[in-house]
């Protein structure tokens, strides 16, 4: 697993065995080393609003808002109440891994939480589904509607995924009944002990009435909009994962 850009090297990563590393009742003590990452390029020219602080950089503790919602849902947290990623056991004891500390390349502790919307339309129950998808500004691949949970603002990735398709594709109204298709933590190399990535896929049956009378557009980060059949989403450049989720969504219609 090689370092990601701005990380520290495999040989300079916080381990399982590594000295002053140790639980103190349900706190995790987390010792100062080469391993922090502090102040990464992908932070750089972020507004204040989306970026969590540099802890222990600050010299200050993480919101206890913040680590309440974290313990509630379960997990560790350190000594300054930053959360820790749920497999960290097995990755700092995985000598070919190890993890760096600090938020790292996020913007956000804890979870950097995404959902993915998948609604589809069909006029007849034997009818081909059309899929909803929407090009990206950025990268100008298509996707399906989505972005990130907004700690804030969304109870749920259900509450995020409708949000996001109604900013990106104008469709407010969708109606109808949602099914957490895919939940999962992936651990890639943007990781650390205290920030991560999940993601939720969430497939939307809207009214179908609505979403035949209403006319999609595109808004947010959106360029282009539409309902795709599956041999026509074949033809598309479709951004990353969402390939796999959209052959997810088609087992469970």
């Amino acid at each position: 697993m090689a370092p990601y850009e701005g990380y520290p090297s495999l040989e300079n990563r916080l381990r399982l065995g590594t000295a002053g590393l140790r639980l103190a009742g349900e706190t995790l003590i987390v010792p100062d080393g080469p391993w922090y990452v502090s102040g990464h390029m992908n932070r750089q020219d972020q507004t204040e609003d989306v970026l969590d602080l540099e802890v222990p950089t600050q010299k200050a503790k993480v919101d206890t808002d913040l680590s309440d919602v974290w313990q509630e849902a379960g997990l560790l947290l350190d000594q300054y109440g930053r959360p820790i990623h749920p497999y960290w056991r097995q990755l700092l004891a995985d000598e070919r891994i190890g993890l760096p500390t600090g938020v790292g390349f996020f913007w956000r502790l804890g979870p950097n939480a995404t959902a993915a919307a998948v609604a589809y339309r069909r006029y007849r129950e034997d009818d081909e589904p059309e899929l909803l998808l929407i090009k990206r500004l950025k990268g100008g691949q298509w996707a399906l509607p989505g972005g990130f949970v907004d700690r804030k603002k969304d109870k749920s990735a259900i509450t995020t995924a409708r949000r996001e398709t109604g900013e990106e594709t104008q469709l407010e109204d969708i109606g109808g009944t949602d099914e957490v298709i895919l939940h999962k933590i992936p651990v890639g190399l943007r990781d650390t002990l205290h920030a991560w990535t999940e993601n939720t896929v969430v497939l939307v049956r809207g009214d179908q009435d609505y979403l035949f009378d209403t006319e999609p557009s595109p808004g947010d980060d959106a360029v282009d909009v539409g309902w795709f059949q599956r041999d026509q989403i074949a033809q598309l450049d479709i951004f990353g994962a969402h390939a796999g989720y959209i052959e997810l969504a088609y087992s469970r219609i």
